[in-house]
């Protein structure tokens, strides 16, 4: 362990960590080490591949709050192209290593250096510390986290901020083409995100930390649901064990399963053109 350790802080020093993390050597390793992490991923991409029936090879997924890029790397195997979105600059370094530099053909993502909200401005990013996925713009998650000694086993202070660009998922459309999938985890920010949309794409994901954020949860089923009414929902507890629920629901009916739901955290998915 004091070997593996020391091998990580030498490649994070010389900028090649995320690198060799997103490369066969990093499969190799595990393949001996721990199986499990390669057979994790593989359920995680077949859930995707799953889920996402019709999807073209070379279509595009936005992935909102991207942090050092596991899900990038996940829809990267399914042949999408990957608009990458992300606030952090010590995330877009680590995206940017990861699927761009040192590589002789780069990765089809494109690395969005500025946070998703409803409206094109500056907002307060609060900071856990540099590269946390805790990092968020809601003030709501920062107060809870403040006040939680048990979520992540202690209070987070967020003792650092700053002024970060944002931009809207319709503007993101307009530069990079309409998604198939657009996957949001941004700490209780979903909400906001979900407002600077206005027009349905065939899939999207949130997350939804409970029970703190049950109502932004509920909240963004409602904003789906005003996109297309024909909208059906899901959610899944981990991507490895599949949908929760047998059926698709409507929104009025998912939101008496979300009101109800005893899970810690949950990613909701949304079809906006249910097929018979």
């Amino acid at each position: 362990m004091a070997f593996k350790t020391k091998l990580q802080a030498r490649l994070s020093q010389a900028g090649l960590y995320h690198r060799v993390r997103a490369s066969f050597l990093y499969d190799l390793y595990w393949s001996f080490a721990d199986r499990t992490i390669l057979d994790t991923r593989a359920r995680e991409v077949e859930f995707y591949r799953a889920l996402l029936k019709g999807f073209p090879k070379g279509g595009v997924i936005f992935d909102i709050g991207a942090n050092h890029g596991t899900k990038t790397a996940i829809f990267l195997r399914l042949g999408a192209k990957v608009v990458a979105v992300d606030p952090d600059d010590a995330n877009q370094r680590a995206l940017e290593d990861a699927f761009l530099r040192y590589r002789v053909v780069p990765r089809p993502v494109t690395v969005i250096r500025k946070a998703a909200s409803d409206s094109s401005a500056l907002q307060t990013f609060w900071i856990d510390e540099p590269g946390s996925a805790k990092n968020t713009l809601s003030r709501k998650w920062v107060g809870t986290l403040r006040d939680d000694q048990n979520r992540f086993g202690r209070p987070i202070q967020f003792a650092t901020m700053k002024q970060v660009e944002t931009v809207t998922l319709d503007q993101l459309i307009e530069a990079h083409g309409v998604p198939y999938l657009v996957k949001i985890d941004v700490e209780g920010h979903e909400p906001s995100v979900l407002r600077g949309l206005h027009r349905p794409v065939p899939y999207l994901s949130f997350e939804v930390n409970l029970p703190e954020f049950r109502e932004e949860g509920l909240a963004c089923v409602g904003r789906l649901r005003e996109l297309a009414a024909r909208g059906r929902f899901n959610y899944t507890v981990d991507c490895g064990q599949g949908l929760a629920l047998d059926e698709w629901l409507d929104a009025k009916n998912f939101s008496e399963v979300l009101r109800t739901c005893t899970a810690e955290s949950i990613e909701v998915v949304w079809e906006s053109d249910p097929k018979p």
